[in-house]
């Protein structure tokens, strides 16, 4: 597919804040001119807001990095062993800090602990000249991000504001026909598709968003938009799997009545009309059908009196994301949209920190640099601090992926093929290049090439790896002066030091995403058996946050073959199914709560266990049920929290026979 006209655009961009990077090095006198070429490509970003986020954090990153630096490298570098050990801990610490914290701040910590190998192992030659060596380096890394920055504010600068309308907008439109979906029946696997595609877009619109605080103030008042808008996006996915659940157990059991097929006609024209007018007409005839309900005589009945309240609850989150959409877009009033869904605390939104992966990817970036420098300090190998810092780099650039290893060998094999184009500059072209200005016409077929790569997100690695490599191993300075033979052992030994940082990384982090889905699914089991806990005073609104949190997690990992994300859905709806039983408990009666919780204390037992309810479980929700009285409205909150359980963890079970005469309950297993 030829480069788009915004990625052309992103590219020319990057080339001139480059080049002006390039230029105010030599002015300023810098020792290494190149790293501010590089740093431009670092942090360059297709949108403004991205570009300064990243920016302001590399900065930060940046001044800490050198400063531990200046602090390690003259106290230990008469104990080599002890040296290697405090800067591997140092680097190992900061990316567990950076995997923990998801937001783009994280960049700051990667970058406070691999800036200290950069700006320490090359200096353990000169500990003396370490201040020197830390502040140059940082003055050159400051001047690409400030040319970075400013390029990308002052030249056609694009903005994040839109982007996130856009994509909300796009989430929509497939919130809206998963709904549909779900309404029709339609295949199992095309439902998960739509939940796959629904959970991943959650966290890009997350993601995209994070930036927002880094553009003008306009952007900035969207903000709050974003942040009202994620968690109905996020409590949509539950309600559309368990409208399903419901469609096909009204349809199982007979079929819906004429008012409730009605409803759902009417539900399936709004949601196709995509307006707003719509949404409140079919919001009005869901709550005009649950008000106006008469006795809950069945178990039938009580599928219908659900699935218009889940029909109501939807249409509710539809409206909200459509008029939020719509201010985002700016096609509606500047202030804020009314809305119609109130989120319950259960809807929260919180962060799930995985301190087993960040460990273990702490623990491969240590030993990887351990390896190195041991080799590096056993044979004297006189280019091994180039190795060293960037099995560093290598090793926390990829560190978040689920299987690291294979974009680290890529990210490996085109730094090689960077040092191959940065020697074809250096012995073809430079020598014929007698000012900047013929320099900057040189530079620029292959710089703009590798901004294009950069551009597009599958040759992103591609770019970077060339936009980096090339550069640095070219040491541009203000007059030409090269040494083939530390040209070719500087350019070995980055070449060898990611080799060795990706060998480590294939052998020790094995895992993969199918272990780390199956995690997931076990974080979900413990929290649903903390919601279980009838005793438990621990805030519902973080342990459901936390299963929000690991449900859009889990989409981009299970790519569509797999059933951990309707597993995931499943547990998430349970959760939500057990705080709601748990708030109905007050008005009950003694023996009715102590069913209830009974129930509950059976479904904690599971989970703690990390072992599917059974039978047992499934005869305490029964007997729960049973000792309900459908006519009474106090009742009712908890039979129908208890029938929306039961559904959700027993979807094949027989149905229950509820009427005030009759108390026994029919189950299947």
């Amino acid at each position: 597919m030829p480069p788009r006209i915004e990625h052309w655009l992103f590219s020319f961009k990057a080339f001139l804040a480059g080049m002006l990077a390039l230029a105010i090095a030599f002015w300023l006198d810098l020792p290494r001119p190149y790293w501010a070429l590089a740093t431009v490509y670092i942090a360059s970003q297709p949108l403004t807001g991205a570009t300064r986020s990243k920016a302001f954090f590399r900065v930060i990153g940046t001044l800490a990095g050198a400063a531990m630096a200046v602090v390690l490298i003259p106290n230990l570098v008469n104990a080599p062993p002890v040296l290697v050990l405090a800067v591997a801990l140092w680097c190992a610490l900061c990316l567990y800090f950076s995997i923990l914290d998801r937001s783009p701040r994280g960049y700051a910590f990667m970058l406070a602990g691999y800036t200290t190998a950069i700006i320490g192992f090359p200096a353990v030659e000169s500990p003396a000249q370490i201040f020197d060596l830390a502040l140059s380096r940082t003055e050159e890394i400051l001047v690409g991000i400030f040319c970075a920055s400013l390029i990308s504010s002052l030249v056609f600068p694009r903005s994040v504001g839109p982007v996130v309308a856009e994509n909300v907008a796009l989430w929509l439109e497939d919130a809206r026909t998963a709904a549909q979906d779900a309404a029709r029946r339609v295949d199992p696997d095309a439902r998960q598709a739509h939940w796959l595609r629904l959970a991943a877009d959650t966290a890009k619109i997350e993601n995209v968003a994070a930036h927002l605080p880094f553009e003008t103030t306009s952007e900035r008042d969207i903000l709050p938009l974003v942040q009202r808008l994620v968690p109905r996006v996020l409590m949509t996915l539950p309600e559309i799997s368990a409208i399903g659940d419901l469609m096909a157990e009204v349809e199982a059991l007979g079929g819906p009545s004429p008012k409730m097929a009605s409803l759902i006609e009417e539900a399936e024209r709004a949601l196709a009309s995509k307006e707003a007018d719509a949404y409140a007409s079919t919001l009005h005839a869901a709550d005009a059908f649950v008000a106006e309900f008469g006795p809950i005589l069945s178990w039938r009945v009580l599928a219908e009196l659900s699935l218009a309240m889940r029909l109501r609850d939807l249409m509710a989150l539809i409206s909200d994301q459509d008029a939020l959409a719509r201010a985002l877009a700016g096609e509606a009033a500047s202030e804020s949209p009314r809305l119609n869904f109130r989120m319950e605390a259960s809807a929260d939104r919180v962060r799930y920190e995985e301190h087993g992966r960040a460990l273990g990817a702490a623990a491969t970036l240590f030993i990887a640099l351990v390896l190195c420098c041991s080799y590096w300090i056993l044979t004297s190998w006189p280019d091994g601090a180039a190795a060293a810092m960037m099995a560093a780099v290598a090793a926390s650039l990829f560190a978040t992926q689920d299987d690291p290893a294979p974009p680290m060998a890529k990210f490996a094999f085109w730094s090689a093929v960077g040092v191959a184009v940065s020697g074809v500059y250096v012995f073809a072209v430079l020598p014929n290049v007698h000012s900047f200005e013929t320099l900057a016409l040189a530079l620029a077929p292959a710089l703009l090439l590798f901004g294009l790569l950069i551009a597009e997100p599958r040759t992103f690695v591609i770019g970077v790896a060339l936009g980096i490599i090339m550069p640095t191993t070219m040491a541009l300075q203000r007059a030409y002066d090269v040494d083939a033979e530390a040209f070719l052992n500087t350019g070995f030994a980055i070449v060898a030091g990611m080799t060795l940082a990706t060998v480590t990384t294939a052998i020790l982090r094995r895992a993969g995403a199918k272990r780390r889905a199956e995690q997931f699914l076990h974080a979900n089991e413990r929290s649903l058996a903390v919601v279980a806990d009838v005793g438990n005073r621990r805030d519902d609104a973080h342990v459901m946050g936390l299963m929000f949190d690991r449900l859009s997690l889990l989409a981009p990992i299970v790519e569509g073959t797999d059933e951990e994300l309707p597993e995931a859905m499943r547990q998430l709806r349970a959760g939500l199914n057990m705080v709601e039983a748990r708030r109905a408990r007050a008005p009950l009666t003694d023996r009715r709560r102590r069913r209830l919780d009974a129930a509950l204390l059976r479904l904690q037992r599971n989970y703690r266990r990390h072992v599917s309810p059974g039978v047992k479980s499934l005869e305490a929700l029964n007997r729960a049920i049973a000792a309900l009285r459908p006519d009474d409205d106090d009742d009712r909150p908890a039979l129908l929290a208890l029938s929306s359980l039961r559904r959700c963890l027993f979807p094949e079970a027989a149905p229950a026979l509820l009427n005030s005469l009759e108390r026994n309950i029919v189950s299947g297993n």
